[in-house]
């Protein structure tokens, strides 16, 4: 269980802007504001329930006030929260998917489930703890030609080395079946999806019984310091029977979730690195946002010696990353 204790929630604040959130450059802030919305963006001049809330966690002075934040390793029934276990005899990872995917024995699985949020799942640390710098250092090499990100969709440089060279610029990078951030729009084929990426949502998807899903497509979201993501719908994909599979790695987010209107309840929520969060049924079409990324934990290698991670260049610049950034991977069915 990972809490938030009361006696942190201070120092979060304290860190979220004196020492997690770095100074940039203006050029740099005009790279990070890039585009983020898919299918249906909620940045509106007028006034809304969402808006408003997305401000609060977006403002650094003075910082906001974490405490109404739900932490999902935690079960509260007088909020509709409930937290089990979900290992069956029913349904078991085999060992090449658990290594391949740093996956948690199954019978460690816990199921977060909310009242009235019929729809939407979040599969607490479900990565192994060895993992994470694995699937971070995958994320760098994802932005790797010939794949689209947001420097290179125009033909500028860089095309490799992301991680040294890119870090705190690069913000999206699409994989499979390209988004177009332009017309909102899927072409209808693309790449083929990295086969750890259909594993993981296919895998996801049969445990906790939300139907078949055959994964197509991919946006990985990078948030150096600083960074935000809009309210929006994930609405484009030709499917939108199919489950949303989010997994984030690295620092924590706070997550909103609200309804079909920007006007609807809104739900702050903690995702912590190893997580993974499903929208289906009806939380697949409600605007969700990332308002800030708030540093909870310390990341130093020590963790990353296991077999899974023998292949795993330590370098500093992948820990200086994990230690001040976030990256989220949004795995998608787009056709039917």
């Amino acid at each position: 269980m990972r809490p938030v204790p009361a006696a942190a929630l201070q120092l979060m604040k304290r860190a979220h802007v004196a020492t997690n959130v770095a100074f940039v450059t203006k050029r740099e802030k005009e790279e990070i504001s890039v585009p983020s919305h898919y299918g249906s963006d909620g940045e509106q001049s007028t006034s809304t329930a969402f808006k408003n809330i997305f401000k609060k966690f977006k403002r650094r002075v003075p910082p906001p006030d974490f405490s109404d934040v739900v932490d999902p390793t935690l079960a509260n029934a007088l909020k509709g929260i409930a937290v089990e276990r979900l290992g069956t005899k029913d349904f078991q990872v085999s060992a090449d998917d658990a290594e391949l995917l740093g996956l948690k024995p199954i019978e460690e699985w816990r199921i977060t489930t909310i009242k009235g949020r019929e729809g939407l799942y979040i599969l607490p640390s479900i990565i192994r703890e060895e993992a994470h710098l694995k699937w971070l250092q995958r994320c760098f090499q994802y932005a790797e030609t010939p794949n689209i990100t947001n420097l290179t969709a125009h033909d500028n440089t860089p095309k490799t080395d992301f991680l040294r060279s890119a870090a705190k610029s690069l913000r999206w990078t699409t994989l499979g079946v390209d988004y177009n951030w332009t017309t909102k729009e899927y072409p209808l084929e693309g790449r083929p999806l990295p086969i750890e990426l259909k594993r993981l949502a296919t895998i996801v998807c049969d445990a906790i019984g939300v139907g078949k899903m055959e994964a197509d497509a991919a946006i990985v979201n990078y948030y150096p310091p600083k960074s935000t993501l809009s309210p929006h719908q994930d609405r484009s994909e030709r499917d939108l029977t199919r489950a949303l599979v989010s997994v984030s790695f690295g620092q924590s987010a706070v997550y909103l979730t609200g309804g079909t209107s920007l006007d609807d309840p809104i739900l702050p929520i903690w995702l912590h690195s190893g997580d993974v969060l499903v929208m289906h049924a009806d939380q697949r079409l409600v605007y969700h946002a990332v308002p800030c990324i708030v540093s909870t934990r310390k990341f130093d290698g020590a963790t990353n010696k296991g077999k899974a991670e023998e292949n795993v260049e330590e370098d500093k610049e992948l820990l200086d990353y994990a230690n001040t950034s976030r990256v989220n991977i949004t795995i998608r069915q787009v056709n039917e």
